[in-house]
């Protein structure tokens, strides 16, 4: 109970001390102070500054002056414009207002955010990278480790590889993979946490990862039926880049050619005559973005989104397809794959957006 009233205090106190630096900066900005500080020092010459720097100190003094007047004059008052620090429902709106797709809103760690029309959060132009859970993981003393699911000669099998090694070789720009659900979780909350404290993100506003439905805006689709993402897993059949298969060059990095590397099984299929020139992963932003400024929307890794797959609530869900994938039918823009929020997979990363806290 005393902690919370010392609190209280504390901020009450916070808040009178930016109201009072308000307040002399508006009387300080004030037209009328130069000819107040002028008629007093026609009737006083002798104590008329005689320079620049003590000229400053008199203009500060009758500022301090001038703001009893606050006290007995409102109509004086009511002539400077105070500025009150702004409300976190304000501070949340001016980011999402200033934020372009040409010009994305950029956090603490570099990453990149931008609005996607149809949905209401700025979405992360790229997945997450290795760098940026690396920050995570040292920051928080997160344990990201144990259980994940890495190609070899003998199919996917749980081999000991880990975020940080993975079976193949990971530039700090690649997208981090072998992370659950549960852990893009974890990392949207340490940064939620950070930023708000270090004040980089407003009150008002959150990281998590983007919906079904916000996902499928952000692709094109924004008249899919059903209401679970299972209901509506494959029902239209297009891919981003349109209708015929196989993908045109260079649309994205799927399992072409390139994936036959030698460590993986020797029956591997892949989309035949397609080479994207990035065996596994691909650094961020490496192909085209979308007409709403997204990379890797296409390929690169799965990305975890935040619904359940369906009413069962035991599964959830990623879009996009990844590196290793050349089925036609996975390649979909509307297919949904679905695991549990704890596995791990060398194939499987995120990508975060930007909320208010009223939304979902």
């Amino acid at each position: 109970m005393f902690s919370d009233v010392m609190k209280r205090v504390r901020d009450v106190e916070a808040r009178k001390s930016v109201i009072k630096h308000e307040v002399v900066k508006a009387i300080l900005r004030h037209p009328r102070l130069n000819q107040f500080r002028n008629a007093y020092f026609r009737f006083a010459p002798n104590r008329a500054p005689r320079t620049v720097c003590s000229g400053k100190r008199t203009l500060h003094l009758l500022a301090a002056i001038l703001g009893s007047l606050l006290i007995v004059s409102p109509s004086f008052a009511g002539e400077l414009r105070i500025a009150n620090p702004p409300s976190a429902e304000e501070q949340t709106g001016r980011v999402l207002e200033k934020a372009t797709k040409d010009q994305p809103w950029q956090n603490s760690l570099g990453m990149k955010f931008a609005p996607v029309p149809g949905t209401q959060v700025l979405f992360s132009i790229w997945d997450t990278r290795l760098e940026d859970f690396q920050a995570f993981v040292e920051n928080a003393g997160y344990d990201a480790t144990g259980g994940m699911w890495s190609l070899g000669q003998d199919g996917w099998k749980q081999l000991g590889a880990t975020w940080k090694e993975p079976g193949f070789s990971q530039g700090p720009t690649n997208p981090v993979v072998g992370v659950s659900w549960d852990d893009a979780k974890a990392f949207c909350t340490w940064l939620t946490q950070r930023e708000r404290r270090s004040g980089a993100l407003p009150e008002g506003m959150h990281y998590r990862l983007p919906t079904d439905q916000e996902w499928s805006v952000a692709v094109g689709l924004d008249s899919e039926r059903g209401n679970t993402p299972e209901e509506k897993n494959s029902k239209i059949r297009l891919y981003q880049w349109g209708t015929k298969w196989p993908p045109p060059p260079g649309v994205g990095n799927y399992c072409g050619m390139e994936a036959r590397i030698g460590n993986e099984p020797q029956d591997l299929t892949v989309i035949e005559g397609y080479n994207d020139g990035y065996p596994r992963t691909s650094p961020v932003g490496s192909f085209a973005a979308n007409k709403n400024g997204l990379y890797d929307m296409r390929g690169n890794v799965w990305q975890w989104c935040e619904d359940w797959y369906n009413s069962e609530n035991t599964f959830r869900l990623l879009r996009g397809a990844s590196w290793y994938d050349y089925d036609p039918y996975r390649l979909l823009a509307s297919y949904r794959r679905n695991h549990t929020p704890d596995r791990r997979g060398a194939d499987a990363g995120f990508r975060c957006v930007v909320a208010r806290d009223s939304s979902r």
